[in-house]
């Protein structure tokens, strides 16, 4: 009876040790420094989203410091957030908005029998403003940026060589990536 415990074991252990591992892409360290205006363009979100491929590319993103330097991540489908992105090709976009305040408040549950939705509504307000304007220019954000100075196109190279992006953008709508 011991043979067949211990033998069961041992190919529970095997089948994890094997087969339960995470295998994500190879990823290049993707960093940069983004200036607005000559500045330093802090509190940013920096993405890249890939441009077809074969399937393993997967999008990347990060925040800019206070002096603009930012390290991109991956997040995978299994909940792993990995710095570095996919060797390949992307779009890359920027955006920048004012910090919204979150109601600290919990709330209370639905009564009996109330529609969630019409709860969540009335707890939310008539007044509740759901527009939050871009502090950069919006082109910056697109995902096509046709007939403006931007052109948002960037290439991530082989793990061999970490990937640097200097991008400098102006509130007129022109930027570089270099």
């Amino acid at each position: 009876m011991y043979k067949k415990i211990i033998g069961l074991f041992c190919v529970v252990l095997m089948v994890t040790l094997v087969g339960c591992g995470a295998s994500h892409p190879p990823l290049t360290i993707v960093t940069g420094t983004v200036t607005y205006d000559g500045e330093p363009l802090a509190d940013a979100t920096v993405a890249i989203m890939p441009d077809g491929g074969d399937g393993t590319s997967k999008p990347a993103d990060g925040k800019t410091d206070a002096q603009g330097n930012f390290t991109l991540v991956t997040t995978f489908p299994d909940g792993a957030v990995v710095d570095g992105a996919v060797e390949g090709d992307y779009t890359l976009r920027i955006v920048k908005y004012e910090a919204m305040e979150l109601p600290t408040d919990e709330g209370e549950p639905p009564a009996d029998g109330a529609d969630p939705a019409s709860e969540m509504m009335a707890m939310m307000g008539d007044d509740l403003d759901m527009s939050n304007p871009s502090l950069i220019n919006e082109v910056f954000g697109l995902a096509y940026s046709t007939n403006t100075g931007w052109k948002n196109k960037c290439s991530v190279g082989a793990i061999e060589s970490p990937t640097t992006f200097k991008i400098t953008l102006s509130s007129d709508g022109s930027g570089k990536i270099e």
